[in-house]
């Protein structure tokens, strides 16, 4: 039942329910939509209002009807922002699943990834361990070659994206592979795949690993090889380093000077003797051999139809063919400049006999 208004009652709008209605000027009273807000006249004739009591309660229970409201609005996306919700959330697993084809420049990564990454980069950190594939691509374009040195175990599902690269491959902190990673590396095509920390190959991963196709294989920590083991090397076709051979006996040299790759190198070895002279002299590729300042005198006769050239410490020896070319070369140089010089006298006669008889006319 609704009072009706007297004439002096004052239209009235509450602020917190815009309900309008009328009540008298001078008296406090009750919104009649909510008697909780209760409304006064100051003395300039504006209207001001107040919570009782219970509205603490009551606006509350507004708020709380808002969230729901608001959480009801989120519920009504459209079909493309629930799309895009999914996606994020489900993005970096697709990422991973479609690794081999997604681009690297669209990789999702954390600020922690990128950071290790961009100084990965630089050579200026080394990942300790790898789990992520998009990682693993991303290094295999444009890591440095130590960002992945200290890498104590590897997945083949890692390895097979790091040995893309076109670059080396340095594996350093690995000291056991069995058949399925040496498969996995056998396929790198860069420069050369170190593996300085293996300490013992069996001969099943031994014969997949000089397999490999890049330009080069270091096993520089073996420090004693069997006549077997030797073999097996010796099919490699590409620079081969055993730099961890320090004092390999007549049959184990004798197998290695087999190796049909451009060279070879033996950088723990700190002495010749004239035997393994002989033998390193059957060798048809190039000899690093930085361990040795000098090529002893007793052993020295016998590189002297040696076809490869010889890498010491502190200097190279060339073959005499090399340097028979080089002083061919140097000798048809100097023909050139010869005939160079006659040509120009020859000219220069021209012409003075040109202006003499332009003269005498």
């Amino acid at each position: 039942m609704h009072l009706l208004p007297k004439a002096r009652d004052k239209w009235r709008t509450c602020p917190n329910c815009n309900i309008l209605f009328q009540a008298a000027p001078v008296r406090i009273v009750s919104c009649p939509g909510f008697q909780t807000n209760q409304i006064h006249e100051d003395k300039g004739n504006f209207v001001e209002w107040e919570r009782g009591s219970a509205a603490v309660e009551q606006r509350s229970t507004l708020s709380h009807q808002d969230r729901f409201y608001q959480s009801e609005h989120k519920a009504r996306q459209t079909f493309f922002q629930t799309l895009l919700t999914q996606w994020k959330r489900y993005r970096v697993a697709f990422e991973k699943f479609c690794v081999m084809y997604w681009p690297i420049d669209l990789f999702t990564f954390t600020l922690e990834e990128r950071r290790a990454l961009r100084l990965a980069a630089r050579d200026s950190f080394t990942f300790s361990k790898i789990t992520d594939p998009r990682i693993a691509k991303w290094l295999s374009h444009r890591g440095g070659q130590w960002a992945i040195s200290k890498l104590q175990t590897i997945q083949p599902d890692i390895a097979k994206h790091l040995v893309r690269t076109s670059d080396a491959l340095r594996l350093n902190g690995i000291q056991y592979i069995d058949d399925s990673l040496a498969s996995t590396l056998a396929k790198h095509r860069g420069r050369t795949l170190y593996l300085d920390n293996l300490h013992h190959i069996d001969i099943e991963v031994l014969e997949i690993l000089v397999r490999h196709a890049g330009r080069g294989l270091s096993l520089s920590g073996l420090n004693d090889l069997s006549i077997q083991e030797a073999a097996i090397l010796s099919n490699y076709r590409g620079r081969l380093s055993v730099n961890g051979l320090a004092n390999p006996d007549s049959t184990t040299l004798a197998a290695l000077v087999q190796h049909s790759g451009k060279s070879m190198s033996l950088s723990s070895l700190k002495s010749l003797s004239h035997s393994q002279a002989k033998q390193f002299a059957r060798y048809k590729g190039d000899l690093y051999l930085r361990g040795l300042r000098e090529i002893p005198r007793e052993a020295d006769s016998e590189f002297d139809n040696f076809s490869g050239k010889i890498v010491l410490k502190h200097h190279e020896r060339h073959p005499l063919s090399h340097i028979a070319a080089v002083d061919n070369q140097s000798g048809n140089a100097m023909t050139h400049i010869g005939l160079w010089i006659v040509m120009a006298a020859c000219v220069a006669i021209l012409l003075v006999l040109l202006i003499s008889g332009l003269k005498i006319i």
